[in-house]
Parts: C-alpha cells; sequence; structure tokens
C-alpha cells in the first residue's frame, strides 16, 4: 500500500447504564495518541469518549446528564474542536480540546423569519436569515461571552450562501452564475466590512493557521487573501473542494479533509490530506485497508468509516467505524492508523461513533 498522511470524520455512538466514567483501554500499548473525543448519541443523550494523551485511557462521560447538553438539539455545528448544539432558541457551545462550555440563552427573531444557517466559535454565534415571501437576507451576530446581538441586512439576494464564523468576524459567501461575493461582518463594529468579488461560485472557505483565508473554486483553484482588510497574498492550486457545514482542519500549509470514492461503492469516503504549498494530495485508500481486515478476520463481514481525524502531533489518524460480524450483529470502535496506512491498534466502543476529534 502507498505510505500517506489522512486526515477524517467519523460518526460514533456509545452509551452506559448509569453516569460512572467508564474505562476503555486499548490493544495496543505501543501506540501514543493525542488527546482526543470521539462523540456518540442514542435516543435519551449525547457521550463523550475522552482519550487522555498523559494516561493514555479513555473515559466515556454522559454530555446529557453531566453537561445538560439537550439530545434534542436539531442542529449540531462543528469547528474544529468546538460544537454548537442548538435548539429552537438557544444554543450550547462546548469546546472539547478545553472543556469550556457556554450557553447562549436567545436568539431573537422577528416575524416571518426564515433561518437558512447557524454558525459559532467560542466567541461569536452567527445566524444567517431571510424573511418569508422575500429575498432579503439578514445576519444576527451573537456575543457568545456578552450574549449581546445585533442584525445587519445583506441586501436582496439568492438563498445560493454558506455561513462561516472567526472570532470577532462573519463571513457570508453568495453564489451567482459566474460570480461571488463574500461578505464580512465586524462584531465589535456592528457593520459591515470589506467585500471579495470573484470570478465563479466559491465552493467554500478554509481559515489557516497564519491570519488568512483561502477561497477555493469548483475548478481546482483557490485564493488566500488576509484576515485584516482581506488583502490578496496569492493564488494556487488544489482538488480540495470545502464542505461548508465543517470547518475544514488546516495545519502547516496541509488540509486534512476527505476524499470521494467513485460512485457506486460501498465507500463513500476516505481520509486524504492537500498539501498547498507542494501542490499535492495523498489519499488513504480505507476500502483496501478494510477489505484486507475483513479478508483475515474471519469474525468480520463488513467494515465500514464513519469519522476520522488526523492526530498532527503523531503522524496518524484515528478512524472511527462500524462492523457487521458474520452473525449480523454490529460492533463499533476505533483504529489507529499509519502513514503506510498500517493498522497499529483497534478499540472496541460501545454504540456507533458520530464525530472524532483530535484537540490537536
Amino acid at each position: 500500500m502507498k505510505k500517506l498522511f489522512i486526515y477524517s470524520l467519523l460518526v460514533f455512538i456509545f452509551s452506559c447504564s448509569n453516569d460512572d466514567d467508564v474505562v476503555v483501554n486499548s490493544e495496543n500499548e505501543n501506540v501514543t495518541l493525542s488527546n482526543f473525543s470521539i462523540i456518540s448519541e442514542d435516543n435519551e443523550a449525547f457521550y463523550e469518549y475522552q482519550f487522555e494523551e498523559a494516561s493514555q485511557l479513555g473515559i466515556e462521560n454522559n454530555l446529557t446528564t453531566q453537561e445538560g447538553i439537550n439530545r434534542q438539539a436539531f442542529l449540531i455545528h462543528r469547528n474544529e474542536s468546538v460544537f454548537g448544539f442548538y435548539n429552537q432558541g438557544n444554543a450550547l457551545i462546548k469546546d472539547f480540546s478545553t472543556e469550556q462550555l457556554r450557553f447562549v440563552d436567545d436568539f431573537g427573531g422577528q416575524a416571518g423569519e426564515e433561518r437558512i444557517a447557524a454558525r459559532n466559535d467560542t466567541e461569536t454565534l452567527a445566524i444567517l436569515y431571510n424573511i418569508a415571501n422575500t429575498n432579503e437576507i439578514y445576519v444576527r451576530v451573537i456575543d457568545v461571552l456578552t450574549t449581546t446581538q445585533f442584525d445587519i441586512a445583506l441586501g436582496t439576494l439568492s438563498t445560493v450562501l454558506q455561513l462561516f464564523v472567526k472570532e470577532d468576524t462573519v463571513y457570508v459567501v453568495h453564489n451567482e452564475q459566474n460570480q461571488s461575493t463574500v461578505f464580512t461582518v465586524n462584531k465589535t463594529t456592528q457593520s459591515l466590512g470589506e467585500e471579495i468579488l470573484l470570478d465563479g461560485p466559491t465552493s467554500g472557505l478554509v481559515f489557516t493557521d497564519t491570519s488568512s483565508i483561502l477561497l477555493f473554486d469548483f475548478s481546482g483553484n483557490y485564493s488566500e487573501y488576509t484576515i485584516d482588510g482581506l488583502e490578496f497574498i496569492r493564488q494556487g492550486n488544489s482538488n480540495f473542494i470545502p464542505d461548508n457545514a465543517v470547518t475544514a482542519k488546516y495545519r502547516n500549509g496541509v488540509v486534512y479533509s476527505q476524499f470521494p470514492y467513485p460512485q457506486p461503492n460501498f465507500f463513500s469516503v476516505g481520509p486524504a490530506a492537500y498539501n498547498l504549498n507542494a501542490g499535492t494530495e495523498v489519499t488513504i485508500d480505507v476500502a483496501a485497508i478494510f477489505t484486507e481486515y475483513t479478508t483475515l478476520d474471519a469474525n468480520t463481514e463488513s467494515l465500514r468509516p464513519v469519522h476520522f481525524d488526523y492526530d498532527v502531533s503523531n503522524d496518524l489518524w484515528i478512524v472511527a467505524f462500524e462492523a457487521e460480524t458474520n452473525t449480523g450483529a454490529s460492533r463499533y470502535g476505533y483504529f489507529v492508523i499509519n502513514e503506510a496506512e498500517e493498522i497499529l491498534s483497534e478499540t472496541a466502543l460501545p454504540r456507533l461513533p458520530w464525530t472524532v476529534i483530535v484537540h490537536n
């Protein structure tokens, strides 16, 4: 198999019969991992499998009973390690890397308001909406710490919109036939900021770790701009197409995401790393890895990846999976996979995983 980097996103679900912590040990004690979490759910609660780097052990927490995160949340937004659990008029925002938990109690609203999207980080929550039977688009910006809020009108637009949040700035991408516009709203000044006009539609936006943003199109190109002032920096090429529902993981010039398998196929996506500086793309063939596993393990009928994330400090992928045994039963867990596409360890989980979050 090829030697590669990988990043991925999986889904996992586990529960326990009470609120006591459950310790789960890895089968391979020689593998060292960074802090990470795997989130899951059942009909009653959300759960977190919390792996600690210091002890190299995983502990299960009930997020509903222990932290009050409502299982009936109708929207969950992930911004790297920061999640927003949304209800009709409020949200709990949890940073799984710092354990910070904040509550936004009132989204406000007006008659005829139809919400298009909601996004957040630890500092800012934004709601994109229009008024029924009109194309008037607005953004409501809420300070997560103080819960103060204000609304900004963007004008008469189609609803082909994407919403992103980074600290004190909200970004709205509006695609039209042959161009796209990036609007910015500043939380501090409570006003519209600079705009970017681009030829062709924008597939999505990625925040770098060097105070800039990357805007990708559908033709394999991207443009980089400064966050302050939106000044043009450079243009480049990449096959990466962002998923605007999830904030992509960017580290040192590399975007860790996923690639699609040609369909029809039992596998839908696999981990991929897009090195923007080198202009290269590396994929991890989970289809081949999982097929080999099922061939060698007589008790496993099939395997599918649910979600995955990349441990930058250890050059390893955490890949959550769902398996079907040869008796038709289901089992769940996660693999640790290295750059040589070798499974280094397998750890069982009590229920289907949903999302993997590596805290680096």
